[in-house]
C-alpha cells in the first residue's frame, strides 16, 4: 500500500513549489520574497492517504487495453453523460433494459441512440458513426414494428420506451424542419399506441406513468417546434396524467401552460386573431407564467454570486455586475425555458401593438421592451455556472468534460434566443463572444454555429435555430 503525507511547508512556498526553511521566525522564502507568510501546517491535521487507488489507475492506463466496437462504446458513452451525467427525463430506462434481450427492439433502439448520440459529437469518426447509427436505425425500426404486430408487446413498457427512443434518434440526426414528418411521426405512432392501450393502463405503474409523463412533454416540444397545434389527444393525456402530479409541481404546471402558448402561435399564425387580441393574449399568458414562477418552491431560486469576487481572467465571462447559481442544470434549463416563452411574448407585443398615439399604448411598449431586456440578461446570468472554471461544484475544467459540454450546450437555444431579442448590442456580442468561448474550450461545434447565426443572422426563426441544435434531444 503507498501511502503519502502532505507538506508542513508554508502556503506560497507550496504555491511557487520551493523548499520552506520552516524557520520559527517566519519562512526565510517568503521573507526575502517580500511575501505575507501566514505560518506552516499544524502537525496535527496532517493525515496519510491511501494512493493505492490512484497508482492502480495510472499503471492500468500504461497497459494497452482492447478496443470495443463501437456500439458497445457508444452506449457506455450515451449511459454515462446523458442518461446518468444530463437527462432526469430517461430515469427508467436502465430498470427496462437492464430486462432487455441482445436481439430484441429495445436493445436495438438503444444503440441507434447511441450511436447518433456518439456522432454528434463532431469526432474523427463521425461520419463512421453515423453510417452506423443509421444501420442501426433501420434494425431497430424494423424490430419495434415487429413488436407492436405483437399484441403482448404492443402494450408493454420497453416497446413503448423503444418509439420513443427512436423519436430521440430523428431529434439528434434529423436538423431540417422543411421535412417536418421526423418531427412528429414517432411521436404521433407512440399516441397510437397509447390510446391503444388505454389511457388507465398507462398509468398502471411508476413506470409507465414516467414514459407518459415524458410522452407528453417531448409531444409539447414537438408540436413547437413543428408548429403543430396540439391535439386532442394529447391534451387529454395530460389531464389523465393531473392526478399524479402535485398541484405545485412548477414544471408540470409550466408544461400545460406551454400548452396554451403553443395553441397560442398557431392562432396567430393562421390569422385568427387580431392585433389588439393578440397583444391581450400575451399580456395574459406572461402574468400566467410570472405566477407560477413566483410561487414556486426555493429550490428553483438561484443563488447571487457578484462579479467582483471572481478572478479577474474569467469576468469577460460575465455579463453585467454578477451571475446566478442554480440548484442543478434541470433547473437552469427550466428556467431558461420560460425566459424563451417571454421573450417571444414580448415579441408579439411589440409587434402588434397598435400606436395610437395614447399613454397607455407608449407604456405597454416601454414595459415591453424593458421586460425584454430584463428576461434577456437573466439567460446571460445563468451561463457563467457552467463556463468559470470552479463555479459550481459540478464543474468546470478546460478543456470542457463530456457532461459540461451537454451542459453548455442546454444553453444554446436560450443564448440565441436572448441575444436576437435584446436591442443592447453589448448584450448580443457578449453572447457571440461567450459561444466562441465555449467551441474553443469544448470543441462545440454547435456553440461555434449558434454564434455565426447569431451574428449573421439573429432575425432567425426561433423554431429553425432549434432544430438545427438539436435542443429537443437535449432538454434534460
Amino acid at each position: 500500500m503507498v501511502y503519502r503525507g502532505p507538506s508542513k511547508d508554508c502556503l506560497p512556498c507550496r504555491k511557487r513549489k520551493l523548499k520552506c526553511d520552516l524557520r520559527k521566525d517566519g519562512c526565510g522564502q517568503c521573507l526575502r520574497a517580500s511575501i505575507s507568510c501566514f505560518g506552516y501546517r499544524d502537525t496535527n491535521e496532517l493525515v496519510f492517504r491511501d494512493q493505492t487507488r490512484s497508482v492502480e489507475r495510472k499503471m492500468l492506463a500504461l497497459i494497452p487495453q482492447p478496443q470495443m466496437p463501437w456500439n458497445v462504446r457508444a452506449r457506455h458513452d450515451f449511459f454515462a453523460h446523458y442518461v446518468f451525467g444530463l437527462s432526469s427525463s430517461y430515469s427508467i430506462l436502465p430498470s427496462l433494459y437492464a430486462k432487455a434481450r441482445a436481439d430484441d427492439h429495445l436493445s436495438a433502439s438503444v444503440d441507434a441512440a447511441s450511436l447518433a448520440f456518439a456522432a454528434n459529437k463532431n469526432s474523427p469518426d463521425s461520419k463512421e458513426l453515423f453510417r452506423l447509427a443509421a444501420q442501426q436505425y433501420m434494425i431497430a425500426l424494423r424490430r419495434v414494428n415487429a413488436a407492436l404486430s405483437n399484441q403482448e408487446l404492443s402494450s408493454a413498457d420497453s416497446t413503448l420506451q423503444s418509439v420513443l427512443l427512436l423519436d430521440l434518434y430523428e431529434k439528434i440526426m434529423g436538423r431540417d424542419l422543411t421535412a417536418e414528418a421526423p418531427w412528429l411521426a414517432h411521436l404521433t405512432g407512440a399516441l397510437a399506441l397509447i390510446k391503444a392501450r388505454g389511457y388507465n393502463d398507462m398509468t398502471r405503474s411508476e413506470v409507465s406513468i414516467t414514459l407518459a409523463n415524458k410522452l407528453f412533454t417531448t409531444l409539447l416540444i414537438s408540436c413547437f417546434i413543428a408548429a403543430h397545434r396540439i391535439p386532442e389527444g394529447v391534451s387529454e393525456l395530460g389531464r389523465r396524467l393531473d392526478i399524479y402530479h402535485d398541484k405545485d409541481d412548477a414544471k408540470w404546471r409550466l408544461s400545460k401552460m406551454n400548452v396554451q402558448m403553443i395553441n397560442f402561435r398557431i392562432d396567430i399564425a393562421e390569422g385568427k386573431l387580431s392585433n389588439r387580441e393578440i397583444v391581450a393574449k400575451a399580456k395574459s399568458l406572461h402574468d400566467a407564467y410570472r405566477e407560477i414562477e413566483d410561487t414556486v418552491s426555493q429550490r428553483w431560486q438561484p443563488r447571487q454570486v457578484m462579479a467582483e469576487e471572481e478572478d479577474p481572467a474569467h469576468r469577460s465571462l460575465i455579463f453585467g455586475d454578477y451571475y446566478h447559481v442554480y440548484k442543478d442544470h434541470f433547473t437552469t434549463q427550466v428556467r431558461n425555458t420560460v425566459r424563451i416563452m417571454h421573450l417571444q411574448l414580448q415579441c408579439y407585443i411589440q409587434t402588434h401593438l397598435e400606436d395610437d398615439g395614447s399613454d397607455e399604448s407608449s407604456n405597454t411598449l416601454s414595459e415591453s421592451l424593458r421586460r425584454t431586456e430584463r428576461f434577456a440578461e437573466d439567460v446571460c446570468a445563468s451561463v457563467p455556472q457552467f463556463v468559470i472554471p470552479a463555479a459550481h461544484l459540478n464543474s468546470n475544467t478546460i478543456p470542457f468534460s463530456s457532461v459540461q459540454v451537454l451542459k453548455c450546450g442546454i444553453l444554446l437555444p436560450a443564448l440565441y434566443t436572448a441575444g436576437s431579442a435584446s436591442r443592447n448590442p453589448e448584450l448580443r456580442m457578449w453572447a457571440i463572444r461567450t459561444m466562441r468561448y465555449m467551441a474553443a474550450s469544448g470543441n462545440m461545434g454547435s456553440a461555434l454555429m449558434t454564434a455565426d447565426v447569431l451574428e449573421k443572422n439573429p432575425g432567425m426563426d426561433f423554431r429553425f435555430m432549434y432544430a438545427k441544435l438539436g435542443g429537443y434531444a437535449f432538454t434534460s
